[in-house]
């Protein structure tokens, strides 16, 4: 079917803003083993469709435009893997990656001197960044994973441990290049994959996107994508382009007169033309098999550290490169919806986020950081934690933790940029009462808005498998595009309250709390953290500090204000971080208080007065032995102190430097608080330690060297400054090692193999030193704080969560939400989404709860009440 060029010019743009997408999940395996696999790199070539393998081996690829794509699947050590899969819009595809380990890898490099290998650093930058005028904007940042060894003839081969990446703030990109091993001194390197990611924007936004329009301008996709909507001008004559569609969801067949004649802008000439009797494009006109198209002539840039990804939105930044920035424009609004209004101590809270925006095509210009907060009833904040926001959508959890404070509480949702807006945030009453509690139920709240439901059969018994298709339809009754999310509640164990304030007056337009120039909040893209330095008394000092991020990846040095303020921003670690800090005085003296944590935002909207619903008995009551934390009562009273004694979690963290070679307790060395004893029982332990000399010259090798120590993490005897105290800078590994308590040291992990993450320093292997009591050196006395932070929270999959009752007598038996889905999606070519789950073993109504926006950004939702008696 062919479709009108006219068609088009209406329909193409549109589509390409508000275009919806799918998502690939997965999981990625070692076939020898079957034991899950991290910090594996799943991505799709040329694009920014990337992600990484979190702990248990899974991931998640969101926002993946329709069409055939190529997954790939690469990881050091393990030989790579792909996978073709066909994207389709409101479809989730779920993959498996079973990788074999690489027999080839762990190239040993040959022996060069300083000197010579920054020689060949500047040489291999130079050959992938060419003449290009642009070069001075682009820098190669990890070039010490780079290997180079000795070939016959004099010759150098390159090749690399990883990907390299290079950041070209020209454009905003880093750029993950995977190359083909190459003679230096002979040969161009031959790029096999890349990929790109969004650097954090420095201000420069508009100049930003002016660029990669620019840029995009002189690329194949774009010329493919001019005679897609019928623009020819850049054509030296008409190419009778034909447009028609695919037998792929979301792609089309695209034909021109060939050779096709191109002019450029400066006036220079070129031609163009495609194998076959159509050329397969998607959406923006990206070619789908990239080998199929052709030209002769300079017409576009084919090194991909200067181009822009495949998938890039041309008319996105061209809407918002025109479009006026103003308080109204610039809004957004916040519904959170949960899966309940009440819980149980130990119960986790579900929910959805939403952001409503007045203009959607701002929505990636926008906040990306969503704070949800728990608060009780004087503003006595109980959790707070950030999540990310990916195109205006958000979804998490709040695990709660078995309190004796039951009753009353809120939970507040908001971006920093929406408290410059009266009631964007929104506060959400809930209440966490005992086990034998719950509140009154209520008879409201059974609305619906485009949204139907229809259920297998009239009614069901306990324990059966009930089956809902869900339609989500326009007023006229036709399918449309819609995100939304879902909770089933048994209404024998939950009650349902309904909201404050629903989800379209939360999204209605809100009014600006002054003009967008006196905005006393700004557009957060990373969380922020806060801290303060105090003095023995506790009063803020003025200080400067060292901080050492998950370990040595990450090493700064700020200065906090006169009242002891400080701070990090816009941070971007998901899940646990750690933070070593040391903090010295104006007049030079450590200073030991430290405070640090994710930095709050106060409401002023926050009422704390509001109604709750009465609370009552429970239906159906827990076994009265099992009991729940209660409050002290009269005439009792706490102990002062009471000891525990226990087995010290030894996990300090994860460490840069991967799975050690060897660990040994401290058990096992048989200590007697001699340094010597100490090296030469690890030695017996070690294979390749060698220590020769004695104290206090005495020295330990590895690799023909001495290894970098790490005390709990931290550098302690590095030539460079990043070390645990000064007293050691440069020192030898004895007199590191005497500096410590040995009796302190709960185990020792060995690396025997370059480490590249500490650079030169690693070139030799790694000690790496955890002590029993956190003390570093006992000797020194060093001032270092270790802080455990939470970054951005991951989703957890519903039925992990109901797996978590079970840690808790009072709730495994009870499981009043059944059902809880963040992640729906409609479209308007199917009719309904079919959602399954199965009843409790007492039978009796069911209500199901749907809310969520189309792609338009108008609100959604419906309240029912199924298999009443």
């Amino acid at each position: 079917m062919r479709i009108s060029i006219l068609l088009l010019i209406l329909f193409l743009p549109l589509s390409l803003v508000f275009a919806q997408s799918s998502r690939i999940q997965g999981e990625v395996l070692d076939k020898n083993t079957g034991m899950p696999l991290q910090d594996i790199h799943v991505f799709i070539h040329n694009t920014t469709y990337q992600t990484f393998s979190d702990s248990v081996g899974t991931f998640l690829l969101t926002n993946i435009q329709d069409g055939q794509w190529e997954i790939l699947v690469k990881g050091s050590g393990y030989i790579s893997q792909s996978q073709t899969i066909s994207a389709s819009t409101g479809k989730t595809k779920k993959l498996v990656f079973s990788l074999e380990p690489d027999p080839f890898a762990g190239v040993t490099p040959s022996d060069f001197s300083k000197g010579k290998l920054k020689k060949f650093k500047n040489a291999v930058e130079k050959k992938f960044l060419g003449e290009h005028p642009s070069a001075w904007q682009v820098e190669l940042l990890n070039s010490d994973q780079l290997i180079f060894e000795k070939r016959p003839g004099k010759k150098t081969q390159v090749s690399s441990l990883g990907p390299i990446y290079f950041s070209n703030r020209e454009t905003g990109y880093l750029v993950t290049v995977y190359f083909k091993p190459f003679i230096l001194e002979d040969e161009e390197p031959q790029l096999l994959d890349y990929s790109y990611f969004d650097l954090a924007e420095d201000g420069g936004i508009e100049t930003r996107r002016s660029n990669r329009l620019r840029i995009h301008q002189q690329s194949p996709t774009y010329l493919l994508s001019q005679l897609m909507i019928g623009e020819l001008a850049s054509f030296g004559s008409n190419p009778n382009p034909e447009v028609s569609f695919s037998d792929q969801e979301g792609e089309y067949l695209l034909s021109f007169d060939k050779p096709l004649e191109i002019v450029g802008e400066d006036g220079s000439k070129g031609r163009m033309f495609y194998e076959g009797e159509k050329l397969q494009v998607k959406l923006n006109g990206a070619p789908t098999n990239w080998s199929k198209l052709q030209w002769r002539g300079a017409l576009f840039e084919t090194n991909p550290i200067y181009a822009v990804p495949q998938n890039f939105n041309a008319d996105r930044v061209f809407a918002l490169a025109n479009l006026e920035k103003s308080a109204k424009t610039m809004q957004e609004r916040i519904y959170l919806h949960t899966d309940r209004r009440h819980y149980w101590p130990g119960e986790t809270i579900l929910f959805k986020a939403y952001l409503g925006y007045t203009n959607p095509v701002l929505a990636q210009d926008l906040s990306k950081v969503l704070h949800v907060e728990l608060i009780d009833t004087v503003g006595f904040i109980w959790s707070h934690q950030v999540f990310k926001i990916t195109d205006g959508f958000s979804a998490g959890q709040i695990s709660l933790p078995d309190l004796s404070e039951t009753g009353n509480f809120f939970v507040r949702a908001y971006t920093t940029w929406s408290l410059n807006y009266k009631q964007a945030e929104h506060i959400l009453p809930i209440q966490i009462l005992d086990h034998f509690s719950q509140p009154k139920a209520s008879s409201g709240g059974l609305e619906s808005k485009n949204v139907k439901v229809f259920t297998d059969k009239q009614s069901y018994k306990a324990g059966e498998k009930v089956t809902l298709n869900v339609m989500i339809a326009s007023d006229e009754g036709k399918p449309i595009n819609a995100n939304f999310s879902l909770a089933v509640l048994d209404l024998k164990q939950a009650v349902y309250v309904p909201e404050n304030r629903g989800i379209e007056e939360q999204l209605a337009e809100k009014n600006p709390k002054g003009e967008i120039e006196n905005f006393n909040y700004s557009i957060e893209r990373g969380f922020d953290l806060e801290g303060v330095l105090q003095d023995d008394e506790g009063n803020p000092i003025r200080g400067s500090l060292q901080a050492f991020i998950n370990g040595y990846d990450d090493e700064r040095k700020i200065r906090s204000e006169k009242d002891g303020s400080f701070g990090f921003s816009s941070l971007g670690f998901e899940e646990d971080f750690e933070i070593t800090l040391k903090a010295t005085s104006v007049q030079n003296q450590p200073i030991r208080t430290i405070k640090l944590d994710l930095k709050t935002y106060p409401s002023e909207e926050l009422d704390l007065r509001m109604d709750f619903p009465e609370v009552v008995r429970r239906g159906i009551l827990p076994d009265k032995d099992i009991q729940p934390l209660k409050p002290l009562a009269e005439g009792e009273i706490l102990l002062e102190a009471a000891e525990v004694e226990a087995k010290k979690d030894k996990y300090f963290g994860t460490m840069i430097y991967g799975i050690p070679d060897n660990v040994i307790e401290s058990e096992e060395l048989n200590l007697v608080g001699s340094t010597m004893q100490f090296i030469y029982a690890l030695m017996a332990r070690v294979p390749g330690m060698n220590v020769v000399g004695s104290p206090p010259n005495m020295s330990v090798r590895f690799r023909g060297g001495e290894p970098l120590i790490l005390i709990n993490g931290v550098p302690a005897n590095t030539v460079s400054g990043g070390m645990v105290n000064s007293a050691t800078a440069g020192e030898s590994v004895y007199r590191v090692l005497d500096g410590l308590n040995v009796f302190a040291i709960d185990r020792i992990e060995i690396i025997r193999r370059i480490v590249p993450q500490y650079g030169d320093q690693g070139r030799n292997g790694l000690i790496s030193i955890f002590l029993k009591t956190g003390a570093q050196f006992a000797k020194t006395q060093n001032n270092f704080n270790l802080f455990k932070l939470e970054g951005f929270q991951h989703y957890v999959n519903f039925n992990k969560v109901q797996e978590s009752r079970e840690k808790f007598p009072f709730l495994g038996p009870f499981n009043p939400t059944l059902y809880w889905s963040p992640s729906l999606i409609s479209n308007e070519n199917t009719l309904s989404i079919p959602v399954e789950f199965e009843l409790n073993e007492t039978a009796g109504p069911f209500l199901v709860e749907i809310r969520g926006m189309t792609d338009l950004g108008e609100p959604i939702y419906g309240t029912f009440v199924l298999n009443e008696d």
